[in-house]
């Protein structure tokens, strides 16, 4: 939802600002809830009733995919994997479908994303892809406990993230907002199915207030959740290399998790620079990964 409108500036408002917010706020949700009707198809995956599922949006880049699947299969028990794929190249997304086929893992493709083709929609397409398997994933099969994960994202010790639930609603990585709000990340985000008392959710994008993916979910869900029944996730941020600013690029650990983060490496940067620090993180990634005990 775009901002209370006792938060618009004389200035905003002599522009029309509110107004202008608010149509943009209206026609990104009109277009999606239009694809997301269009696009309805319930899957069924019986494996996953009435049980703990791990649910990764994966995006044009089989290796993490490949190595996601391995780590979670090796560190994570008592949870079914689930690979929903949002790429937009048919190459990626066929390796990504042999890789799932290998690991007996649930592949799903998202039809028709409204939001593709852009970097710098990637929030609007993730939003999508998150809300058509909330709809078509989630409450088609109805798992007692769903996590979100991010396609680099790997578990890199024995861990079971839904024990964040033991005594909560929602569990995950918090993102704070203004105003005292705030927002799991969608990449890492975990939902008693039993207890969140309502089915419509939104992982869209709240940009007009300051909130990114996943964030139209503070109307939807979290301002009614207490703090009692949330339950965030350790985080901390950690350098590349000590000669790499960590506001150029960074890794996330997250309870127990590696997060490429490659997201946090500016869109906008000097493509050069970008690519140079996106190839430096995979390669330190990779190294990590390859450091674990078998």
């Amino acid at each position: 939802m775009p901002r209370s409108l006792i938060n618009y500036s004389t200035r905003e408002w002599l522009r029309l600002r509110p107004i202008i917010d608010r149509k943009n706020h209206a026609r990104y949700q009109l277009r999606e809830w239009i694809a997301l009707a269009m696009n309805a198809s319930p899957v069924p995956l019986p494996r996953i009733k009435c049980q703990k599922a791990l649910i990764t949006i994966s995006f044009n880049d089989p290796q993490v995919i490949g190595w996601q699947t391995k780590l979670v299969a090796r560190y994570v028990r008592d949870a079914i994997h689930v690979v929903i794929d949002n790429s937009t190249t048919a190459s990626a997304r066929d390796a990504i479908r042999e890789i799932c086929l290998a690991a007996n893992i649930a592949f799903v493709q998202v039809p028709a994303n409204p939001w593709v083709g852009h970097e710098k929609e990637g929030g609007k397409s993730h939003g999508y892809a998150l809300n058509w398997a909330w709809q078509n994933i989630v409450l088609a099969n109805r798992p007692l406990m769903v996590g979100f994960l991010d396609h680099d994202l790997f578990p890199v010790e024995r861990t079971d993230p839904f024990r964040l639930l033991d005594r909560a609603i929602v569990a995950g990585l918090v993102r704070a907002a203004p105003g005292h709000r705030w927002y799991l990340w969608p990449g890492f985000a975990f939902y008693n199915m039993g207890r969140i008392g309502t089915d419509h959710l939104n992982f869209g994008r709240d940009w007009l207030d300051d909130l990114d993916t996943g964030g139209l979910n503070w109307h939807r869900l979290y301002r009614r959740v207490d703090q009692k029944d949330l339950c965030a996730a350790r985080h901390e941020r950690v350098a590349v290399t000590p000669d790499v600013p960590m506001t150029d690029a960074l890794f996330e650990r997250v309870d127990g998790w590696l997060h490429e983060s490659r997201f946090t490496t500016d869109i906008n940067m000097e493509p050069g620079r970008r690519q140079f620090l996106l190839g430096l993180k995979r390669h330190r990634v990779l190294e990590a990964l390859k450091a674990l005990p078998t």
